[in-house]
């Protein structure tokens, strides 16, 4: 489930900032994550230095850092891998979600 959150929600937060700067009220109302799960994946794209946080007139702003916008995250939307022939243990388990059988 986080790793859905993670990809979907991480993938939004990025395109909201590939041009420039933007206040976190701001981006909270353009993006569709709302409360804890608004807050763990910009904490999860700071952690790993892909978004900066930064204060500027009294108001908090994010930013792409050089790491995201260089990331390749593009791979994270549209075909998500969790549902494709590729899920699970490999390509000769097609379907079976993870299963060992």
């Amino acid at each position: 489930m986080y790793g859905i959150l993670m990809r979907m929600g991480g993938y939004q937060i990025l395109e909201s900032l590939k041009n420039g700067p933007v206040k976190i009220s701001q981006l909270r109302n353009s993006v569709p994550l709302y409360g804890s799960a608004f807050d763990f994946v910009l904490s999860q794209l700071m952690v790993t230095g892909l978004v900066r946080k930064f204060e500027k007139d009294g108001e908090e702003y994010v930013e792409i850092t050089e790491l995201g916008r260089n990331f390749p995250y593009q791979w994270a939307y549209g075909s998500y891998q969790g549902f494709g022939p590729y899920y699970g243990c490999g390509p000769h388990h097609h379907g079976h979600h993870g299963n060992w059988w």
